[in-house]
């Protein structure tokens, strides 16, 4: 009994040994291969990566030239001079320069009746014609719906500011409707009474409130 608790405990207590010659295996082998690694030719690597950036350089140059190439905005076309030149300008349409770009600017009877946001039929040449001269330019447009402060007198429409705004996505709509210009290059927005260019005390200031405004960005 006494000769096999000393065996056992022997075997026992030499058993690090095998866990100490994996260890020593592995280290042999890292050696190895770092020592594989430090024998790779330096001239040789170098022609690689010269390679392999020549290769590249056309896929840079490309990307480059793709990314700086200029759109066909203000910048680089005279969008002011197009638009002169394709919209018959009248009592009821304007061109106005301002901060944000050129504003073709339309009274609201020319689209629309009085409290209604629905595009009259009559006005749709009027719309075509716009759009037809929109689509020689990429820049975004914003078409904004203004009325002038008489409250309104309808009930489909709690406020100036939703039939500011219907009317707004309307012309959007109509103009998607076309497929000839690109969702993208588009936002309406309604202001309501607020954002007048005239006074609202006449009825020639509240008729200058009553509009659209089709903005085309500079940017």
């Amino acid at each position: 009994m006494r000769n096999d608790y000393y065996t056992n405990s022997k075997d026992y207590i030499n058993r690090w040994v095998v866990s100490y010659a994996d260890f020593v295996t592995m280290l042999l082998a890292l050696f190895m291969i770092l020592y594989a690694v430090s024998r790779i030719d330096n001239q040789k690597l170098m022609e690689f990566q010269g390679k392999m950036k020549h290769s590249l350089a056309p896929i840079e140059n490309v990307t480059k030239y793709q990314a700086n190439q200029p759109v066909n905005t203000a910048k680089n076309v005279n969008v002011e001079k197009i638009l002169q030149e394709n919209i018959s300008q009248s009592k009821s349409i304007k061109l106005l320069k301002s901060d944000k770009g050129i504003v073709i600017r339309v009274n609201d009877r020319m689209i629309f009746d009085e409290g209604s946001a629905d595009i009259r039929k009559d006005a749709q040449k009027t719309l075509n014609e716009i759009i037809k001269v929109l689509t020689k330019i990429d820049n975004p447009v914003i078409i904004e719906g203004h009325t002038d402060s008489t409250p309104i007198k309808n009930a489909k429409f709690p406020s100036n500011w939703e039939l500011s705004t219907a009317r707004a996505t309307n012309i959007i709509s109509y103009m998607m409707k076309t497929k000839m210009i690109s969702p993208k290059r588009l936002c309406a927005v309604g202001y309501g009474e607020y954002m007048p260019v005239s006074n609202n005390t006449s009825n020639n200031g509240r008729m200058l409130n009553r509009r659209v405004d089709i903005i085309v960005l500079e940017k």
